[in-house]
């Protein structure tokens, strides 16, 4: 048996479908809501309480990236890691910087531009609430600053210089390769394509297609492949048309910023 918890436009859960795609495994999907991360049955398979958690016979595997490397190695299936030592390292950075940097950045920057302004219409209560079952202290004074400061939170402006700095380190791969790691598609092209979906989403294109023709040709190349037609074609984001709202309303500002920091 093999079953996959995640949640429609999880950022962690569309890397490890993504992955699964690509290696062309079948498996249950278990679409769960936000709510259900919190209660008790959810957290003795996933204590962090968060998406995705993969099932496979009696085996739990929870972190978006140590799943990735586990479908890649335990099924049939194209290569997913490169053949060189340098590449696979250079892969393994990709997934670092994935979980570590470019995540937190993404969440403070779609919570500020696009959710926002449905918690500010809650009662005083009930955000306390909502700030409360966010599991990571770091996480939750993040959330509560950009909650109270919006724009103006100390942590907007690092979290878009990271992203667009993400880009600027995409650019510079693919100078040199077909793909961000080498010749071929890896897991590392599977770990940025969520991210790069979501600035998608937010109609923040012109960060990648004015300056960075790598990266629009690389992602012109990643919309083609069957995956991304599995996993977000034939499922989209349904926050999608709420993104694309607010980041339209937001890139006037965004613009502002990034040429400042240009």
């Amino acid at each position: 048996m093999l079953k996959l918890y995640y949640f429609h436009g999880a950022t962690c859960g569309l890397k490890a479908r993504l992955t699964l795609a690509e290696k062309d495994v079948e498996y249950t999907h278990e679409v769960v809501d936000r709510s259900y991360l919190r209660t008790p049955d959810y957290k003795k398979l996933n204590p962090n309480a968060v998406v995705p958690t993969l099932i496979h016979g009696p085996n739990v595997l929870i972190e978006s990236s140590i799943i990735m490397n586990y479908v890649d190695d335990a099924f049939d299936g194209p290569e997913l890691k490169p053949d060189l030592p340098i590449n696979r390292a250079q892969m393994a950075m990709w997934l670092k910087n994935a979980d570590e940097v470019y995540l937190p950045s993404l969440g403070t920057l779609t919570y500020t531009v696009s959710m926002r302004h449905k918690i500010l219409e809650k009662s005083e209560a009930e955000r306390q609430e909502y700030l409360e079952g966010i599991p990571v202290m770091a996480a939750r004074e993040r959330r509560r600053l950009a909650l109270e400061l919006g724009f103006e939170s100390p942590s907007f402006s690092p979290a878009l210089f990271e992203l667009d700095r993400m880009l600027d380190d995409m650019e510079s791969a693919l100078g040199q390769y077909e793909w961000l790691a080498d010749g071929s598609y890896s897991l590392a092209d599977a770990a940025l394509t969520p991210f790069v979906e979501r600035l998608d989403e937010l109609n923040f294109t012109a960060m990648w297609e004015d300056s960075r023709p790598a990266v629009t040709d690389w992602w012109d190349r990643i919309k083609t492949r069957e995956s991304y037609d599995r996993v977000l074609g034939a499922t989209p984001n349904p926050e999608r048309p709420q993104h694309k709202e607010k980041g339209s309303q937001a890139w006037p500002r965004i613009k502002e910023m990034l040429t400042r920091h240009w």
